[in-house]
């Protein structure tokens, strides 16, 4: 992975180097894992990467971490402190050994407000500038190697959605199929996971956790779930019926999936995020439901499970080949019942493609006691 590593920061320089950056500053989280090969999480400890558009990079890490982790990122020098040490004095002292005191020097947007701003203090003229835009850009055009680790991961998810509804049952709870769906994914192969899953009414509650309602039939079974491969995710939604809904969750089911596929049908290189979601809501807001589609159309995919893009309204980023978002309406009428259809797409040269398969038309389970 260092050398995939090496390219994508690479790339990211020669970004930066042409809109005057000077310097890239990371800290913990996804893109320090990103850009260097480092894959460490934010503490109390500052850890940090200095890469300068000219010159060598350099890690600015506690002891503890002077072996890195024993990870192997593309490049190893490193400046260590101690624990008596003021970190942020010695990673204001590495970037003037740089010659960059007087830098602009770019950091993402998950940087630490509290060891930005002293260091801002330890270095007046230094001009520590947001390069978000930057920094997703890179990571939101994914390679076809990145692109394979996702499909994966999808594939994947799309396996253990098969095997759980299969066990779908009378007074099974939220909590015995999402233990279920975390199994399968992890015995296929899934990294990390997720299982959301809501049984009746309780699928109205976009972000519930499963708990220990118990499953009846005539009721909507929603489950978003996910699994990382190679710290890749996937995201797929489907709502099925346990046993027959009735005709007024068939229309609601009915209209979703028109909204999941018309936003599909929407997408391709050089139309914006906004027009996707537009495409998508109108569906919606023209059956009479537009007040109970409550959230953005999607956002993006990757080593996180919600990033760049955003597929929302008044987001004029184009889209480009190689991007990777879910596309999720959803009508969540609280009390009553919640329908959301998504998929993890990628835009491509010609169109869209879905990289989640499951089937998409609306299913109904038979009732087993």
């Amino acid at each position: 992975m260092s050398e995939f590593n090496r390219q994508r920061a690479e790339e990211l320089m020669k970004r930066l180097g042409g809109d005057g950056f000077d310097a890239l500053l990371l800290f913990p989280g996804p893109n320090i894992a990103y850009y260097t090969g480092l894959n460490i999480g934010l503490s109390e400890r500052l850890a940090a990467a200095l890469i300068p558009v000219e010159g060598k990079p350099t890690f600015i890490v506690n002891q503890l971490e002077k072996e890195l982790r024993g990870q192997t990122p593309w490049f190893k020098d490193k400046v260590i402190w101690l624990e008596h040490e003021d970190p942020i004095a010695i990673l204001a002292e590495t970037i003037k050994d740089r010659c960059l005191a007087s830098a602009k020097i770019g950091i993402p947007e998950e940087a630490p407000w509290g060891w930005v701003n002293r260091l801002q203090a330890a270095l007046p003229k230094a001009r520590l500038v947001d390069a978000s835009d930057h920094i997703e850009h890179v990571r939101m055009v994914k390679t076809p190697e990145e692109l394979e680790w996702i499909k994966t991961a999808c594939h994947i998810a799309d396996r253990a959605l098969e095997t759980g509804f299969s066990m779908l049952h009378t007074d099974m709870t939220e909590a015995d199929l999402s233990d279920i769906l975390t199994s399968e994914m992890k015995r296929l192969g899934g990294e990390q996971t997720f299982p959301g899953v809501l049984f009746g009414d309780r699928a109205a509650l976009p972000h519930g956790n499963p708990g220990e309602r118990r499953l009846e039939p005539g009721e909507a079974v929603l489950v978003d779930m996910g699994c990382t491969v190679h710290g890749y995710w996937s995201d797929i939604t489907r709502t099925v019926f346990y046993g027959e809904p009735s005709p007024r969750h068939r229309k609601l089911y009915e209209i979703v999936l028109l909204a999941n596929r018309t936003a599909f049908e929407a997408v391709k290189p050089g139309v914006t995020c906004e027009s996707v979601d537009k495409a998508g809501r109108k569906v919606i807001e023209d059956a009479g439901y537009g007040e109970f589609f409550i959230h953005r159309l999607g956002h993006g995919v990757g080593l996180q499970v919600h990033e760049h893009p955003y597929i929302v309204m008044d987001n004029m980023i184009r889209l480009e080949s190689g991007m990777v978002f879910s596309d999720e309406p959803g009508i969540y009428i609280v009390g009553e019942i919640g329908v959301r259809v998504e998929d993890t797409v990628a835009c491509t040269q010609t169109g869209c493609e879905s990289l989640t398969k499951f089937n998409r038309n609306l299913l109904v389970y038979p009732v087993k006691d």
